[in-house]
């Protein structure tokens, strides 16, 4: 009797383990990882980037094309990431700052469900492109391992800097790095 008793016992502390480390606990140290395909690389420095077609928030189809003659930050995100939330403000900062001076942001969201990134969008009163791709068969052309990470294009849509990780886009260095950019008409 005391032997089921304790194999009982251990068989559900078992369980409880289990479920903490498959449902509690954040996997990649609070970085989503992004589902694999196999071979599949994102571009290098100097590549051209893939283009793509996304609808918005609003059901509005979007391409790369759209966002033409000027250089484009390419940023994928979740509402539910950390490091997301603390650059929102920033990237909003930063493109008002700067989109009538000739640069694009075009945030893609990876989430699954429309309501958490429109209270995303709400909470930080974005106003740069918000576009969907719950499949993430976008995030998965451009290569990316996580959220956030951000691609800053040219305005023929090659690759000048690949960012991986959370970023305060109002610093001056980074200002100054898009600035210089502008001016040189990359």
């Amino acid at each position: 009797m005391k032997i089921t008793r304790y194999a009982f016992i251990i068989t559900a502390l078992l369980g409880l383990v289990a479920f903490v480390m498959l449902k509690v606990i954040p996997k990649g140290s609070g970085v989503h990882q992004i589902k694999q395909q196999e071979n599949v690389a994102g571009p290098s420095e100097g590549d051209f980037v893939p283009s793509f077609s996304l609808k918005d928030i609003s059901g509005k189809e979007k391409t790369l094309n759209d966002y033409n003659d000027r250089i484009i930050l390419v940023n994928f995100w979740a509402s539910w990431c950390g490091p997301c939330n603390e650059e929102a403000s920033s990237l909003e900062e930063m493109y008002k700052h700067l989109r009538s001076k000739g640069v694009a942001l075009v945030a893609i969201s990876i989430d699954h469900h429309m309501r958490p990134v429109n209270r995303f969008v709400k909470k930080y009163s974005i106003t740069f492109p918000v576009l969907l791709d719950p499949e993430e068969n976008v995030a998965s052309a451009y290569g990316i391992t996580g959220v956030p990470e951000t691609f800053i294009l040219n305005q023929d849509h090659k690759l000048i800097k690949h960012i991986i990780g959370p970023l305060d886009w109002t610093s001056g260095n980074v200002m100054s790095y898009l600035s210089t950019l502008m001016a040189e008409g990359q």
